[in-house]
């Protein structure tokens, strides 16, 4: 089975802690070896700014993580391809994986609308507005109620990317701003990794109506593997860890809420410590396959699962090549 993944934050810490992305065993849940044992396709990667960085200093953190992300790839363009374009996306699956840098949360941005630009130019695909905390586009899950809708900077911000080719990702957007997101996209919009409240009731994951309301605008939603957006207190001391099967349980509701045709994987992998007890890296991605073809999961909607929908989407919203 093919995989092809919408959030990885694996180019953050190669940045940071200066680890090989070649090496099977060198600290990554996302790694070339077993990018290969599960036939990767494609990787959309992180380009992640911590609360602490804000202003100029958040664009040049950004920067830094796409340089990493760029200098791996000319290095090893038989690991590494860059995808910009609708048209890249075709050439995927002869070998390397394809990368798509994306800002989580639009501080880098920094409330000039030019930088976007900048920002596609140096091959951002995507943007997730916010990240736990406020920043110019509006109040991220971490802020506590009373929370803040859409600045009029985050709508100009929505207009410029979808002029672009850049997706709309609300991953960490809370009501009321997810609302005012929906009422002002004309492009599918997607949320490239959460859970399903149905089975955790927090604010970082998605409530029905929110999958719904993707799914109605032709979007993508990505279900990550965090324990503990999956199993409620899954990291607690003595609790029953999560794993594949809770993955299945997120994936098929929102299937069953979002239509078959807009649910994929958004892992989240090396974004967290403490993974699930049976899928601990890339390459335990058989032990999810296999789970959902315990539950009578055909092979054609596990193949959208692992990777059919998250190309689509990104084959309508990515620009044509030039």
């Amino acid at each position: 089975m093919q995989y092809a993944d919408a959030h990885a934050d694996t180019f953050f810490r190669i940045t940071l802690e200066d680890l090989d992305p070649l090496m099977r065993d060198g600290g990554l849940h996302v790694n070339v070896p077993r990018m290969r044992d599960v036939g990767q396709l494609l990787q959309v990667c992180s380009v992640f700014t911590p609360k602490r960085y804000s202003g100029k200093p958040a664009e040049d953190f950004a920067r830094r993580i796409i340089s990493t992300l760029d200098s791996w790839a000319e290095r090893y363009p038989d690991a590494f391809r860059r995808v910009r374009t609708r048209e890249d996306l075709a050439g995927l699956g002869d070998g390397p994986t394809g990368l798509i840098p994306w800002l989580e949360g639009a501080s880098p941005v920094r409330g000039e609308i030019g930088l976007v630009d900048e920002f596609f130019r140096l091959g951002v695909r995507g943007i997730g507005l916010v990240h736990n905390h406020a920043n110019e586009v509006a109040d991220g899950c971490g802020v506590p109620d009373p929370r803040t809708g859409l600045s009029e900077f985050g709508r100009q911000l929505i207009a410029r990317m979808e002029h672009l080719g850049m997706a709309v990702d609300c991953a960490h957007l809370p009501q009321p701003a997810f609302d005012d997101v929906m009422n002002c996209v004309t492009r599918p919009p997607c949320i490239s990794h959460v859970g399903v409240r149905r089975y955790v009731d927090i604010v970082r994951n998605a409530d029905d109506a929110m999958l719904r309301a993707i799914g109605e605008r032709g979007g993508f939603v990505g279900i990550d593997f965090y324990p503990e957006h999956l199993l409620k207190d899954a990291l607690e001391p003595g609790h029953e860890p999560a794993t594949v099967e809770h993955i299945a349980d997120h994936l098929q509701h929102a299937v069953n809420v979002c239509g078959e045709d807009h649910v994929g994987l958004g892992g989240d992998f090396d974004g967290f410590n403490d993974a699930c007890a049976d899928l601990r890296h890339v390459g335990d991605l058989p032990n999810l396959e296999r789970a959902l073809h315990r539950r009578g999961v055909s092979e054609q909607v596990i193949g959208k699962i692992f990777s059919g929908n998250l190309l689509r989407y990104l084959g309508e919203v990515l620009p044509a090549g030039k």
